[in-house]
């Protein structure tokens, strides 16, 4: 199964079009193809991760995030243009040097 990436490309760039079903299913065929034991995080483990030690909205602070690559609060790149996922990476990493999380 190869989702389409809407003509975005790949590489770098996060992959779209997936569902949850498919992500289980994915690290069930991860674990089974490695022998390592993958699994998607809880939702209570995610947001842990997202907020990196924090108790605002935002890993940030409450600023709402922009389309801004330098900026600490630069995570919007919906908002970003064209209108397109970009590669990961592309803003700044929170408190836990997790990129891409919000």
């Amino acid at each position: 199964y190869r989702p389409s990436d809407a003509g975005w490309g790949r590489g770098a760039r996060p992959v779209i079009n997936v569902s949850w079903n498919d992500a289980r299913a994915y690290v069930q065929w991860l674990s089974q193809r490695t022998g390592q034991r993958y699994r998607l995080l809880t939702e209570a483990e995610w947001e842990y991760a997202a907020r990196a030690g924090s108790t605002t909205n935002f890993w940030w602070g409450d600023q709402d995030p922009v389309c801004d690559r330098g900026a600490r609060n630069g995570a919007q790149s919906y908002n970003c243009e064209p209108r397109q996922t970009l590669p990961v990476g592309s803003f700044q990493p929170n408190a836990f040097g997790l990129y891409d999380v919000h």
